[in-house]
Order: C-alpha cells, then structure tokens, then sequence
C-alpha cells in the first residue's frame, strides 16, 4: 500500500525530541524498512536535529516537513486562527494539518493514518474518498469527546493501545471497527543488564548510598500524574531514612521548563525533606534505563485513568516491581509481573506510602520482574501493520 501518516504536530519524527507516539512511529518504520512492506510518507512538524537523523535516507519512508516554529509560520498560524474559529483542534494544530494537506492532496494513498489526531478525519472525510484511520494513543475517542458521532463516522476504523482505549469507543455505541495494538519497548536498551559503564549517572551522583532502598518515579512532572502524591507518600515515610525518592522528568518533554507553579512547589517539598527527594529535570528517553538501574520499585502514581503505562512496562523491562494505581491500561501492561495496585481516589498518598512498605519488607518476594514479548518492538509492529491489512482498514 502507498501509505500517508499524520503526526501529532507537535513532536517531530524521527523522535529527536522523544514523546511516546513518536517513538512508537519509528519503531514501525524501522520494521516497515526492514521488510519493504509498503511505500510510507510522514508528515512532520520540523525540527533542526532530524537533518542527519540515520533513519531519513530509508527507501521505503518518505519524510515531508511542516515548519511550524519559524517567525513566519507562527504569524501565518495565528491569522489562520483569526479566521478559523471553529475548528476540532487548536489552530496551530490546524495550520500543520493543512501545511500537510497541501501536500498529501496532489498525491494517491491508499491509506491515511492519523497518529492521535482523529479529529483530522472530520476534514480528510469532506475532502477525499481515501480511507482513515486513527491510532489512539490517549483517551480522545469516547463518550465525553466533543462531536464524538461525528469523529467515529469520519474514520473508517481505530487501532487503539490498550483494551480500555478500545472500551471507551466501543461504548459510544456506534458501530466501528476497533483493534488492539500493545506499545512496543526495545528490549535491547530496557534490561537488567544495561550497560553503565559509559554513564556517570550513579546513585552517588544523587547523594545515595548503597543500602538506599531507591523509589523512581520516571515521566511528566504534572498534577494529573501524581508526582506530589508521591512526594506526599515519602514525606509520611520520614521514620524510614533510606527510602528516598528520584523524580526523573520535566513538565513538557525535551521543551521542559525549570520552573513553573506546581515545579516549585515540589521543589519547595522536596528541600524540606532534605536528602529524601532528588530531582533530575528532563531526561532523554535513551538515557532512562541508566536512571531505573539505579532503583528499588517504580512508582505510577497516575490520577487519571492512563490509556497503557508505558512506565509500567519499562520498569518492568529492568526488572523493578512496580506500584501503580488501578485504573485505564495500566493493569493490562502487569499481568504476570510483581506489582501493587492502589486505589487512585483513595488517600492516594498514604497508599503509596504502605505499599512501598510492603515491598520494601518482602523485597525478595517482589523481584523478579521482566520484560514481555508481547510488547517488543517487533511485535507491536508486526501487529501494526497486521491489523491494517485483516481489518481491511
């Protein structure tokens, strides 16, 4: 098939600035490389470091770039906004999606794929006969979305990421066609035996000894993550002086600011609390398994109902037990592995805090933790493209 893949429009592909979709973009572009399986052009907000990135000279992927940040773009932008008010997304949004159209419309594709952005089949549908789809990445698509009707019958199908983002869907009571498609990890890189030696990240460097019994947290520092429920959680374990805390993470990805309101009050807890709490800021998705290496548990302490838990499976990956609350895709990412899951909408804080006890008094009942075929890189790629093809999406 001659495909055409929508991004985000915020990150760029290649993941040169991470973010979870787009590393999951790569992963099957890599496998649609390595296999010639179909012709596949993406189109991508730009960013300076993608002109040496190794994957651009692929002969199976064609990569088109919107620039988005320029003086020039950003004016455009905003008068596009000025008078297109009433669009699904915001108008940056919608200026990247048309930059796209411009291009992708002097072109046959068999097939569209939009990468979380289902709202841009409300337009695709208007204007061309060609099949959508959309891959779910977060919760976008259910009974609560605006003009969910009307998002459904503009694409043709939904490949979604986990079981409760198809549920969600489903339960809008249209008929659709839904798949389930599990995030990939490269093992390679998330494993026990990941090689430190080229890193000076030590749990020295953090002011941590040894016999420190280390509790991460790794991802975005934002109030529906629960990162101050879990500072909250170590401040009630203040009887327990080697049980410290590592938040890895900024607020926004690789455009993570040092400071805003909800930063500087964790960090305002977190100097009360002496050397109990560290904070690392942004961290680069390559350099994360060096990060988990250094701990006992991870901790997700998530106060919405995530769509997978991605976290959930890199910790795993390294071997850690995991803590998590007990809602969306997160359970699905668990099966099998040693974990505790709390109750997000109850004392959250005082949850976290037994259960990281538990572990922390049964350590050897706990370990053991690996990582799962069904979400090696491979696999979800093979069933990417799988699904595309037996679904007849």
């Amino acid at each position: 098939m001659v495909i055409a893949v929508l991004t985000s429009g915020i990150l760029p592909v290649p993941a040169v600035q991470g973010g979870a979709a787009e590393n999951l973009i790569d992963f099957y572009l890599e496998y649609n490389e390595q296999h010639q399986l179909h012709d596949i052009t993406v189109f991508s907000v730009f960013h300076p470091a993608v002109h040496h990135h190794p994957a651009l000279p692929a002969k199976a992927t064609r990569y088109i770039y919107i620039n988005r940040y320029s003086v020039w773009s950003r004016m455009k932008a905003k008068l596009y906004g000025i008078t297109h008010r009433h669009d699904y997304y915001h108008y940056q949004l919608e200026y990247f999606f048309e930059q796209a159209y411009k291009i992708l419309k002097r072109q046959h594709y068999d097939l569209i794929i939009l990468e979380n952005r289902p709202g841009y089949a409300l337009k695709l549908r208007q204007r061309l006969n060609t099949p959508v789809i959309s891959h779910i990445h977060t919760d976008l698509v259910s009974p609560d979305s605006p003009q969910v009707e009307a998002l459904i019958k503009a694409n043709d199908g939904f490949i979604c990421v986990s079981e409760y983002i198809k549920s969600r869907i489903l339960s809008v009571g249209l008929p659709t066609k839904a798949v389930v498609v599990y995030n990939g990890l490269d093992d390679k890189t998330f494993s026990p035996n990941h090689d430190n030696r080229k890193t000076t990240i030590t749990r020295q460097s953090f002011g941590f000894n040894a016999k420190d019994f280390i509790v991460i947290y790794t991802g975005r520092i934002v109030p529906k993550k629960g990162v101050k429920e879990l500072v909250e959680a170590i401040q009630l374990l203040k009887d327990e002086p080697d049980i410290k805390l590592l938040v890895v993470g900024g607020d926004n990805y690789a455009d993570s600011v040092s400071s805003n309101p909800y930063l500087d009050e964790l960090h305002e807890m977190g100097r009360k609390m002496g050397e109990k709490v560290r904070f690392t800021g942004f961290v680069r998705y390559e350099q994360l398994p060096a990060y988990l290496s250094l701990a006992n548990v991870a901790v997700v302490p998530s106060c919405i109902n995530e769509a997978l838990g991605m976290t959930c499976i890199e910790a795993c990956a390294m071997g850690l037990p995991v803590i998590a609350t007990n809602d969306g895709g997160i359970p699905e990412t668990l099966v099998g592995q040693k974990h505790i899951l709390v109750d997000k909408d109850r004392n959250l804080p005082q949850q976290l805090a037994d259960a990281i006890l538990q572990i922390k008094d049964n350590y050897a009942v706990f370990t053991g933790n690996h990582f799962s075929p069904r979400f090696s890189k491979e696999t979800y790629s093979e069933t990417f493209f799988k699904a595309i093809e037996e679904y007849g999406i």
